[in-house]
């Protein structure tokens, strides 16, 4: 059980991060405090694509010039 949230352990912040912003886009009236939430709730967002999106060994697709030429 503990190995798996430790395999799992990115998620967590990521999911209280996004119940919070959640919480106060529904439960405030103010709009100021609403934008607060909805910026809170799509950096969750962002860190969870983020967090998937990590390949162990990977590297950056990152294109040097003549290799996409054709022979």
């Amino acid at each position: 059980m503990l190995e798996i949230i430790l395999e799992r352990f990115n998620y967590i912040p990521i999911i209280i991060l996004m119940m919070t912003g959640l919480y106060i886009v529904f439960a405030r009236g103010n709009l100021v405090k609403k934008i607060v939430g909805l910026n809170i709730f799509q950096t969750s967002v962002f860190i969870y694509y983020i967090t998937i999106g990590k390949i162990a060994g990977g590297t950056a697709p990152i294109y040097r010039g003549g290799e996409l030429d054709a022979a």
